[in-house]
Order: structure tokens, then C-alpha cells, then sequence
């Protein structure tokens, strides 16, 4: 274990250096439990590369901790089998990597999960709330509530910014939302990020901040499939970056 993530701070010094424009920090941890210590202390990181088989606490349920905490990072999985693929895709990582791990397999991915992110942080909803105008990051924005003719943004950081009244009915004020991929109405009054799905279950879909949503049951079948639909299309691209 110490041997590999050795090898893996060597790779991240040889990534950064042949990147000198690039500012980037490594913290390595040597157990799942200290990670997770670390996340309940309050420390975040902007990308997590985690090996999936380790003792106790394994890598599938520490990403969902991650997920729960901080939805907007990355986390990209290591492991010695494609078995774990599509739990990988369930707490969406970015991607997963075949160990031994290898420039060629790591510095490719990590290229991507950069550009991805630089690409996110220029994405911006711009919504206009009472007295003020706020950019609120895509990425960001878990849940988008409709209550009192309002738009309620609920967001990573557990907190929610509210719009000012609305004088147009929800799907059209959710329109502009709704071209991105990531966003799927579930209800009449709420569209949710399926990027923070945690789980989809008897007709009601809960969310990585742990709010839950009732499906309508004439609904619940288009919502269902196309939440799987996204998922298989993740999963597709992260084969075809496999593969580049």
C-alpha cells in the first residue's frame, strides 16, 4: 500500500513539473478512515484519486462520503479490476484506472479532469435574486425548487439562494437550466443535477444533500430511464477515455 501510493506521489511530482504553469498540491493519506477524518474536520480537496479494495472502509463508500460532503469534486477511482465500473459510475467518478498506474493512464485523465473543471468554473446560471445578481456555478446547484412562485437553488454548500418572483410558469423559468444534460425535471416543481443523485428508489429520488423528492407516478418511468440514460452515457464516455 505504501509502495503504491509512493509510486503515486512520484507520478503527481513528474505531472506538475512538466506542467510549470500549473499550481497544484498533493495530500496523501495512507487509510480510507483517515480521509474520511479529514473530510469530517471540514478539509475539501478539488480532486480525490481513491484505490477501490482497501480494509474497512473501501472506496465505493468513501466516495459516496464525498459525495455527501462535496459534491463538486472529482474523484477518480484505482483499481485492479473493471468489476467495480459501474459502482464507480453510481457516485459518478470521473474516471477509473487499471493499477499498476502509469503516466500514460494517469497524466491523460488528469488533463481532462483539469480542462473539465476549467471548463465548469466558466459555466455560470446567472440568477437575478432581491437586490442583487448571482453566478452560481452549474455544478454547484443540486436541487431547483419551485415554492411560492420563487426558485429556490439549493446548493453544494447546504445553503440556498431563492430568485425574485416569477411571473412565468416553472418549465419555462427552468428552461435555460434544463439545456444542460446534467438537469432533469422530476416533478412539477423540481429539477434536479443527476450528477448529485444519490439513489433512485420506490418512485422517489434522493439527493446527495439529502433531500428527497416523491416522483408522480405517471412520471416515474420517463425520470427512471432517463437517469439510466445518463449514467450509461457517463459510462460511455469514461470507456472511450479508457481507450484514448
Amino acid at each position: 500500500m505504501l509502495e503504491q501510493l509512493t509510486a503515486i506521489q512520484a507520478l503527481l511530482n513528474q505531472y506538475q513539473n512538466e506542467r510549470p504553469g500549473l499550481k497544484m498540491q498533493v495530500f496523501p493519506f495512507t487509510s480510507s478512515e483517515q480521509l474520511a477524518d479529514g473530510l469530517n474536520a471540514g478539509q475539501r480537496f478539488d480532486l480525490y484519486l481513491l484505490d477501490i479494495i482497501m480494509p474497512k472502509l473501501d472506496g465505493i463508500a468513501l466516495a459516496q462520503q464525498i459525495r455527501a460532503l462535496d459534491g463538486d469534486s472529482t474523484v477518480v477511482f484505482l483499481t485492479q479490476s473493471t468489476d467495480y465500473a459501474l459502482d464507480a459510475f453510481r457516485v459518478s467518478a470521473a474516471q477509473y484506472i487499471l493499477k499498476p498506474v502509469t503516466k500514460e493512464a494517469l497524466f491523460p485523465i488528469l488533463d481532462r479532469v483539469i480542462a473539465g473543471r476549467k471548463q465548469e468554473e466558466e459555466h455560470f446560471y446567472t440568477l437575478s435574486a432581491p437586490g442583487r445578481t448571482v453566478n452560481l456555478l452549474y455544478s454547484s446547484i443540486v436541487v431547483v425548487e419551485y415554492i411560492g412562485r420563487v426558485l429556490r437553488f439549493h446548493l453544494t454548500t447546504g445553503d440556498y439562494v431563492e430568485s425574485k418572483t416569477i411571473r412565468t410558469a416553472f418549465n419555462l423559468a427552468v428552461a435555460e437550466i434544463l439545456l444542460d444534460k446534467r438537469f432533469l425535471a422530476v416533478h412539477q416543481s423540481f429539477v434536479v443535477n443527476m450528477n448529485h443523485v444519490r439513489e433512485l428508489h420506490n418512485r422517489c429520488i434522493y439527493m446527495n444533500n439529502n433531500i428527497e423528492i416523491p416522483i408522480p407516478r405517471p412520471k416515474y418511468v420517463m425520470v427512471k430511464n432517463a437517469y439510466l440514460n445518463y449514467l450509461a452515457n457517463v459510462s460511455n464516455k469514461l470507456r472511450e477515455g479508457k481507450n484514448e
